[in-house]
């Protein structure tokens, strides 16, 4: 495949992948450029390029062993005189931040929310709103980040900005559906919203066991869900924080990904399909904030209809 056209077509696709692992934006375009000419070569000979510039981003972040700060992050003389300054406030706080949670002074992560539900909490926490939608690659009208950023310290009555997303192109996500029925997993999980459209009867698959089987109506209902576990983990996994720098006061938060049934990342493997006989099917993966260890992965099958047939759940390793 002619390696320009490739870039054109999936620039921005490969934008959010390296977001998802955990590029800061404004990093991304830099590394994918950067991954994009390494592999020049190996595109051109073949016939789909998205596996293998997948695995070159993935390795270009996560890289081998221990998690290393990405070597094309350059620190300018701004960015330490920055710490300087915020050196002497963050002599204020009294007590060292939290590292694995956010404080009840803190601004929260709004990651995994839709608009209406992070701008009912942030009212809830007595902060004056606006809400701002931006460009990204992201489903329609999701939460994407906030300003003050999640972690900093907050009054009742401070202004906040709330960015929600505007998906950036039609080739921005082409896994569009299969991430906005992933967030509608995770609003069932978080009782923030309905959840996507459920077939007749779901199987639902969590470690070893047998299926447990619901009714649409039941799998409409999250507390039908309890045993099986699902709900719960999804819940856990977009919920963490990891405090990475402190000054500035820098939290990451999860990362979800998208990819067939039948792939994995890296060396954590692929499991066998737990369902199989349907061509609908995708895996949901959710890093943690440190992108350290295999990912909670969660498969989706859907009928004829699009509505989802069967959920198995994978839990993450560290």
């Amino acid at each position: 495949m002619d390696p320009q056209e490739y870039a054109d077509a999936r620039w921005h696709a490969l934008l959010r992948t390296a977001v998802d692992l955990g590029v800061d934006e404004d990093d991304a375009p830099a590394l994918v450029r950067q991954v994009l000419a390494a592999q020049h070569r190996r595109i051109r000979h073949a016939e789909d390029p998205d596996p293998l510039v997948q695995a070159a981003l993935e390795d270009a972040v996560r890289g081998p062993r221990e998690p290393r700060r990405p070597p094309w992050r350059a620190i300018g003389a701004a960015v330490a005189a920055l710490a300087a300054v915020l050196a002497v406030v963050a002599l204020t706080r009294p007590d060292e931040p939290p590292v694995d949670h956010l404080d009840d002074d803190q601004v929260p992560s709004v990651f995994g929310f839709g608009r209406q539900s992070a701008e009912d909490l942030l009212q809830g926490l007595g902060l004056e709103v606006t809400v701002e939608p931006v460009r990204a690659c992201e489903v329609a009208d999701r939460a994407i980040g906030t300003d003050p950023a999640r972690g900093a310290a907050y009054d009742r009555g401070d202004p906040i900005t709330l960015y929600t997303s505007i998906p950036a192109n039609i080739t921005c996500l082409t896994t569009y559906q299969q991430r906005s029925t992933t967030w509608q997993l995770v609003d069932l999980a978080n009782a923030r919203g309905p959840g996507p459209a459920f077939a007749d009867r779901v199987f639902v698959y969590a470690g070893d066991g047998p299926a447990t089987v619901l009714s649409g109506d039941e799998a409409a209902d999250p507390e039908a869900w309890a045993e099986t576990g699902v709900l719960d983990a999804l819940r856990e996994a977009t919920s963490r924080v990891r405090l990475t720098d402190d000054l500035p006061l820098t939290y990451a938060v999860p990362a979800l990904r998208i990819v067939r049934a039948t792939e994995g990342p890296g060396d954590c493997g692929v499991p066998e399909p737990a369902v199989a006989g349907t061509g609908d099917a995708f895996a949901a993966l959710i890093f943690s904030p440190t992108r350290a260890g295999c990912p909670l992965r969660v498969e989706v099958y859907r009928d004829d209809a699009h509505r989802v047939a069967a959920v198995a759940l994978y839990a993450a390793s560290s």
